[in-house]
């Protein structure tokens, strides 16, 4: 009896068929799996923050009614620092030991950023979960609904791809809804749709996707991600 085989010739072609697939798929795989992991990262840094938030809340009453007259670490120091669980303290030094060094940022267009977060006018700090936190506080509009502050956060800290709206995302501090995600509110005017205030147009459209322009591309990307539960861009 004899029994029927597959020759060379088809095995190695159904070989390079299974190659050619895999490597159509595999890089968009890998793709979704590093997407998904910063948006586990940014919905569990928002967590932080917003435990931070409450308990600051529980010890020192209203944010709106806390006491803004100190510098910024004398005010990082009494609201934000008892409440994080810190392997890392930089302080508001102007080296880049807790975030990525000059040149290295980049918006999600590309762009090359500006290393103002290394700078004295940010204190920061990398907690346990290797997350890197950047606050700076707002001097000149403290009373509401102006934001108060504002937090940078790296997910994965100083590793790549140092992107905004990748891994690198920011938070406003507002005197009465507490921290919120850039993209659901104006910087500048607490309760107030960004799509009605900012130039470069709504969250999910203009400033979230590889195509925006300039160096803000990528900022507004954290309440897309927020809201949608995954980075789809």
């Amino acid at each position: 009896m004899k029994t029927k085989g597959f020759t060379l010739a088809e095995v190695l072609l159904t070989l390079a068929i299974i190659g050619v697939v895999a490597a159509l798929t595999i890089p968009a795989v890998v793709t979704k799996i590093t997407q998904d992991q910063y948006a586990v990262g940014l919905k569990k840094a928002y967590n932080t923050l917003k435990a931070v938030e409450r308990e600051a809340k529980e010890e020192h009453g209203d944010i709106k009614n806390w006491n803004w007259s100190g510098n910024l670490t004398a005010t990082f120091n009494t609201y934000f620092k008892p409440y994080f669980d810190i392997l890392k303290d930089c302080g508001a030094d102007t080296d880049d030991g807790c975030f990525p060094g000059k040149k290295e940022w980049k918006a999600l267009n590309g762009t090359a950023q500006a290393d103002t977060y290394n700078a004295a006018t940010h204190y920061r700090i990398i907690t346990s979960d290797g997350v890197a936190y950047a606050f700076w506080k707002n001097d000149t509009k403290i009373a509401p609904p102006a934001r108060m502050g504002a937090f940078i956060v790296d997910v994965n800290g100083k590793k790549g791809p140092n992107t905004i709206g990748r891994d690198i995302f920011a938070f406003n501090l507002f005197p009465t809804n507490g921290i919120k995600p850039y993209g659901a509110l104006d910087p500048s005017k607490e309760g107030v749709p960004i799509a009605t205030s900012i130039v470069n147009g709504p969250a999910d459209t203009q400033s979230c996707n590889t195509k925006c322009a300039g160096a803000n591309c990528g900022w507004y990307c954290p309440a897309k991600i927020l809201a949608e539960g995954a980075m789809d861009y």
